[in-house]
């Protein structure tokens, strides 16, 4: 990132000669020749994502992203899996950035423009919207460790406490197969854990999303107001819907339930939610920090996902 300020700033300097240079980078072992040059398969994949950086842009894989983790002043910016001449397997591309870098502004979509929906499209929105809240309101009204309605003195079932440092184990077995832990955790958190969907798993999963533990609420609660921030959204503003897609709040596992905040926003053609799931003095439960992410702004796709699983992301089965 310093070196590609180093070209822009040449570049100011003496625009006839600009220096737009792309960069690519992986991670792994290079063999050493005779001749004094490298020979490696990451040698060969940083050649691919050089060739697919434009310039000014630094490109990296997967596993480097993983390997640096958060680091002040970048972010990261998913770009898909590509398929690289030579490379056998698809690779994940992600594009660096620097905070400061504008993404893309909030859109609220509407159904039907001036005319009103049909019957038949009108009917679909509603049993859509009809399935999802029974599907939230049947995960949360069982929800454990959110209150109890036991009279004092009644003996209950043991309940198991929350790892202080597991990240996996607060991820629902039916989401956490494509689960690893990264090797540093991101800033403040305990640990984090990296979640991206097998190639051909026909089950639904963002194109990549985590979840990383605290070691208190304060500590998470730090780390989203930090990304708040650095998106420039405002508290208690927007909506993150299917039919809006650009905004931050509260939410809640059922009435009297607090749960944590989200927030969303697009960048590039990614959509992003970030959302807190607090402890708040529950057993089950460990303050986490999540982050998923859906290309092909397909918001509508990324809050069905959600809707159901912020509920159960943060807390052991």
């Amino acid at each position: 990132m310093d070196l590609q300020k180093q070209f822009a700033e040449e570049t100011d300097t003496n625009p006839d000669l600009p220096m737009r240079v792309g960069i690519g980078i992986d991670s792994g072992e290079a063999i050493a020749l005779e001749d004094g040059s490298f020979r490696g398969a990451a040698l060969n994949v940083a050649a691919r994502l050089c060739a697919l950086a434009h310039g000014g842009e630094v490109i990296v894989s997967e596993g480097t992203s993983h390997l640096a983790g958060r680091l002040p002043g970048v972010r990261y910016v998913d770009r898909g899996r590509a398929h690289l001449k030579g490379i056998a397997a698809p690779v994940r591309i992600i594009r660096v950035a620097p905070e400061e870098e504008q993404g893309r502004p909030w859109i609220v979509m509407f159904f039907g423009g001036p005319k009103r929906l049909g019957w038949r499209v009108g009917l679909g929105v509603a049993l859509i919207a009809a399935a999802t809240a029974a599907a939230v309101v049947y995960l949360t009204g069982g929800n454990k460790g959110e209150g109890s309605s036991a009279a004092p003195g009644t003996q209950t079932e043991s309940v198991v406490e929350a790892p202080l440092a597991d990240v996996v184990a607060l991820i629902p077995t039916s989401l956490r197969k494509t689960c690893v832990k990264q090797p540093v955790p991101d800033i403040g958190a305990v640990e984090t854990a990296v979640c991206v969907p097998a190639a051909g798993d026909t089950r639904f999963s963002p194109d990549r999303w985590q979840v990383s533990i605290y070691p208190n609420g304060a500590a998470v609660k730090g780390a989203y107001e930090a990304e708040r921030r650095r998106q420039r959204i405002a508290r208690d503003q927007g909506k993150c819907s299917s039919f809006s897609w650009g905004g931050e709040g509260s939410w809640a596992h059922g009435p009297g339930k607090p749960g944590g905040r989200r927030l969303c926003y697009f960048d590039g053609d990614d959509a992003i939610i970030v959302w807190t799931h607090e402890r708040l003095g529950q057993p089950t439960h460990r303050d986490i920090l999540a982050i998923a992410r859906e290309g092909g702004s397909d918001h509508a796709r990324l809050v069905g996902w959600w809707a159901v699983s912020h509920h159960l992301i943060g807390k052991v089965e």
